[in-house]
């Protein structure tokens, strides 16, 4: 059995696409997955099933919420393993529990080719830095800054494809409650 971590897409955001999690949950189950658990509203949900290609779980994920919710809801999809090592490799980890910065990880279904990564980088600042590693940016904003510059509409369009953000609190705790 593998345990992976779906991170579902724009739900619970401003009152739009409200999915609770005691409903989320019964849905996993409905697919065959075993030992599902939800962490927060924003549509994180860990589960195990025996280890399938990725895009043979997503096609099922995604398929499936869509019947059951009557829209689409774009699924990244990491396993502990993978979740793990986005922890391991974070590139502002030195800052990780500075007072000053905030620390995102943004969820990405694909690795970006170099120029889509490029023009990313060129929108970095001092107050908000950015890192690509794999299928993952990594974002480092000041505490102080009003205004963000990479939000997830930005980067979905910049790198045109499917993204989802976590906070560095948030990830952490999901390779804590999928290392089971």
């Amino acid at each position: 059995m593998e345990t992976y971590v779906a991170l579902l897409r724009g739900i619970n955001v401003s009152g739009k696409n409200i999915i609770k999690m005691e409903d989320l949950r019964p849905m996993f189950e409905r697919m065959q997955f075993s030992n599902v658990a939800t962490f927060i509203q924003s549509g994180n949900v860990i589960f195990s099933t025996k280890a399938t290609p990725e895009s043979t779980l997503l096609k099922k994920i995604e398929k499936a919420l869509e019947q059951e919710l009557g829209y689409s809801v774009p699924v990244m999809l990491r396993t502990h393993a993978s979740l793990a090592t986005v922890v391991s490799q974070h590139p502002f980890g030195h800052v990780a529990t500075a007072e000053t910065r905030k620390l995102y990880v943004t969820f990405l279904h694909e690795t970006p080719s170099a120029a889509l990564q490029e023009t990313m980088l060129q929108l970095a600042s001092a107050q908000e830095k950015i890192h690509f590693i794999d299928r993952e940016l990594y974002i480092a904003v000041e505490k102080d800054m009003s205004k963000p510059v990479f939000t997830n509409v930005l980067i979905e369009k910049k790198l045109k494809m499917s993204a989802t953000t976590r906070n560095w609190a948030t990830v952490n705790k999901l390779v804590t409650l999928s290392a089971r």
